[in-house]
């Protein structure tokens, strides 16, 4: 299967990208697709390490898991699906991926194909953490509720495209592992996509979503403060005997705005310690 790659004219000058938000360049764009499996659909993007091509998601999509712990994958293959960007319509298609894990309770995962599923593809950025501050502008892309738009071009091609989303670098906590705390609305089918910070040239790839911290609030019922019978004429005990009931409050949870990704470094190590990608045409 080959994929053939899109150009989008998003890459800010050289001299702007300090002062700018996270704007995603080409290089990440055209990197970024959904992936589906017997759990859901999600977001998984492309990396090059030294020549080799590699996939990086968040784990609980190949595992399922509805939070943490998230544990380690003990498979060494998975059976995934990949929508192809190029199709009209849903094309999924489907292959195996080697797994390299990330260590316990990381909640990403590293998936290498026997070939490579980008043809030609534009050098990927940078991928580390460092010089992230905090109060930083940055951006996250993936599809939310499974689902992309159609960018259309003036030659008449077309391409299932990520949605971008804009935060802020809120915290970076040791819990124990290295986790991004993001100022923004992540939604569901984010999980997995690439967290940028900077843009052109200096931009990099810093974290992995995983996922965002849900909020309980008390909501009050609309019928909670009716009487139980018909208001009549009575003294002021009665009246108030029958007008005391306590509200009856339910709880619901809301997306509270703070986002959890983690750090990019427990993808890259893995790499290094298991360089099985395979390798670029040409190289």
């Amino acid at each position: 299967m080959r994929m053939l790659l899109i150009g989008l004219a998003l890459a800010a000058a050289n001299s702007l990208a300090s002062g700018q938000s996270a704007m995603p360049t080409n290089n990440v764009l055209t990197r970024v697709l959904m992936i589906q499996s017997q759990f859901g659909r999600g977001t998984v993007f492309s990396v090059d390490v030294d020549g080799r091509e590699y996939w990086i998601t968040a784990k609980h999509i190949v595992t399922g898991a509805q939070h943490s712990p998230y544990g380690e994958l003990l498979a060494q293959k998975a059976r995934l699906s990949v929508l192809n960007p190029r199709a009209d319509g849903e094309q999924w298609i489907e292959r195996e991926f080697a797994i390299i894990d990330t260590g316990l309770d990381v909640d990403e995962v590293v998936l290498a194909p026997a070939t490579p599923l980008l043809e030609s593809p534009l050098p990927s950025v940078n991928t580390t953490s460092e010089w992230v501050m905090l109060g930083g502008n940055c951006a996250f892309l993936g599809f939310p509720y499974g689902g992309g738009w159609k960018a259309t071009f003036a030659d008449g091609r077309s391409s299932w495209m990520p949605f971008v989303k804009q935060c802020g670098v809120s915290a970076m906590i040791r819990d124990p592992q290295r986790i991004w705390i993001l100022d923004g609305i992540n939604n569901v089918g984010f999980s997995g996509g690439p967290v940028l910070y900077k843009t052109a040239t200096d931009q990099r790839i810093f974290a992995v979503i995983s996922g965002y911290r849900l909020e309980p609030t008390d909501v009050i019922s609309s019928g909670a403060l009716r009487l139980s019978t018909p208001p009549q004429v009575g003294n002021s005990s009665e009246r108030e005997q029958r007008g005391s009931q306590a509200p009856q409050r339910e709880t619901v949870n809301l997306n509270s705005g703070f986002i959890i990704a983690y750090d990019i470094r427990y993808a890259i190590e893995a790499i290094h310690k298991n360089p099985i990608g395979p390798v670029r045409n040409g190289r």
